[in-house]
């Protein structure tokens, strides 16, 4: 069965930030102001990439906050959920499509409250209502890209490391995957691009995504759907099209020409 943790990236590794100490405040009821502040900078850049780089930055953040706290709890459902929130900047269908299994329900069985548990269970549902308001209600990610990374530099023991990587992927990205007024979605951002020490071209995206999308198994992940639940029709009316975890950027960029690419606010 395969292994649902993600690979560790190394930029992750030499940022030294499990430490056992936790130095920050917490409330469960989020009523710390500090945590609704938005950079000016980061949101700034933000509003320079694509909706799917900013998907990609806030997948990216959260596997922060996730690393941060390994030391601290078994983050093995964290990191699953991870790997299926990449599959969601491919298509939202791939995250439990017709199974219930989005983040937000499966916290709610549990307890994810306290200074790790909830940090995690509210850089989730941060991550998770991008997707949904994204998908469901054509809103921009961007003010949740910027709360998720505050959230991160909140937590960290040192939020340097996390400030500098912030600072160089999204340099890239506005490089890479500016954002373009006639298709604010954009291209699939790959997770490699979110390594600035890895050489990235935009012509590898196809390879890249199919090679991750090749990698699941939504038998062993909770959070995947399964090829024949993607391909049922939903409540709209809409369904997959294509062929599930199989990537053609082609198809893709024709879908959103033919939907429009309708975008939303801010």
């Amino acid at each position: 069965m395969p292994d649902t943790k993600l690979p560790i990236p190394q930029y992750l590794i030499a940022a030294d930030i499990q430490e056992g100490t936790l130095r920050y405040v917490w409330d469960d009821w989020k009523t710390l102001s500090m945590l609704e502040y938005l950079d000016p900078e980061l949101t700034g850049m933000l509003q320079r990439i694509s909706q799917r780089a900013e998907l990609a930055f806030m997948c990216a953040t959260a596997e922060w906050i996730v690393y941060r706290f390994a030391r601290l709890l078994d983050t093995s459902i964290a990191w699953a959920y991870l790997q299926a929130a990449w599959a969601m900047i491919v298509n939202v269908r791939y995250c439990g499509y017709g199974t219930g299994n989005w983040w937000q329900e499966y916290s709610e069985a549990g307890d994810w409250t306290g200074p790790v548990r909830g940090v995690i269970c509210d850089a989730f549902e941060r991550l998770e209502i991008a997707f949904q308001q994204l998908h469901l209600e054509r809103t921009d990610p961007v003010r949740r890209a910027g709360l998720i990374a505050t959230l991160a530099a909140h937590i960290m023991p040192n939020a340097e490391p996390y400030k500098r990587w912030s600072q160089a992927v999204l340099q890239r990205l506005i490089l890479l995957e500016p954002r373009d007024a006639d298709d604010k979605l954009g291209d699939v951002v790959p997770r490699q691009a979110m390594d600035p020490a890895l050489s990235f071209d935009v012509a590898q995206t196809e390879d890249l995504v199919n090679r991750f999308l090749a990698s699941l198994d939504h038998n062993a992940n909770i959070f995947l759907s399964s090829p024949e639940g993607m391909l049922e029709v939903d409540d709209a009316g809409e369904r997959f099209m294509g062929v599930p975890y199989v990537f053609d950027i082609e198809a893709d960029r024709k879908e959103r020409r033919k939907s429009g690419n309708p975008d939303g606010d801010e």
